[in-house]
This record gives C-alpha cells, structure tokens and sequence, in this order.
C-alpha cells in the first residue's frame, strides 16, 4: 500500500481508534457489530476521495463479517449452539484494536492490517455451522 494522504490517514486512525473502544467497551454483539461497521463504513467513503486495493480489502473483509454476524443473530437456535460465546465478543474486540493500531503512526503497516483481515476470516467462518463446529473442537482459536 503506498502511503495514504496525510488527512486520510489521520481520519481513519482517528475514527478506527474511536471504533475499536467502543466495540471493546460494548456490552453486547448487537452493539459491538454496530461499532465494528465504522472499519467498513468509513473506508467506503475514503474509496470515494482516493482509490486503494488494500482499503478494497478492509472494507469488503469488513462488510463481509458485519453481515456475517447480523445473519447469525438473526437466526436464534441454530449454530453457533447457544449463541456467541464470550470468546468470539473478545475476539472481535481484539480483531478491532488490531485493525486500528494498523493505522497508527501516521503510516498504515500493511503486514499488522492483513494479520487482522485474515483473522476477521476466521471470525466470519466461525459464524458458520462448519467453523462454530471447528471453534468448538479448538481448531478456530476464539
């Protein structure tokens, strides 16, 4: 990723911070998904000011498990069994500092942001019947 302009830059350090302690302050997934969606949300309007692939890539990661979670909720009684476990809610809370710690310091370190977009994979398929089933077992570490 080339560096990002100076104002883009400081915006979504700013806005991911922001996002990243509430997610981890929230006390519920509902709320916690709400927050977690400024990662794509805000990237989807910087696409507008200036074209990125890697910002591509967070925003389509990040849009991809805000849906992923909401259809999960959406669905009671069905897998995960019982619903999120504590684990994936701290998960997600990390998953998020992760992401916005990529952004700090004024330039975006490209191996941190992908560390976290392969491991908000992991959180989308544990939202399915097969990764609720591989998390159970501890194959997908939550």
């Amino acid at each position: 990723m080339p560096s990002l302009p100076s104002d883009i830059q400081e915006h979504l350090e700013s806005e991911f911070k922001y996002a990243a302690s509430k997610v981890a302050d929230s006390p519920d997934m509902s709320e916690k998904v709400y927050y977690f969606s400024v990662f794509f949300g805000q990237t989807g309007r910087v696409l507008n000011q200036h074209w990125d692939a890697d910002l591509a890539l967070l925003w389509s990661v990040g849009q991809h498990a805000c849906q992923a979670i909401q259809s999960r909720m959406s669905q009671p009684g069905t897998f995960p069994v019982g619903g999120f476990t504590a684990s994936f809610g701290e998960a997600l809370d990390q998953v998020s500092g992760e992401l916005a710690a990529s952004f700090e310091g004024g330039e975006v370190d490209v191996p941190r942001l992908y560390a976290a977009l392969a491991r908000t994979s992991e959180l989308i398929y544990a939202t399915t019947g097969n990764g609720a089933y591989l998390a159970e077992k501890g194959l997908i570490k939550l």
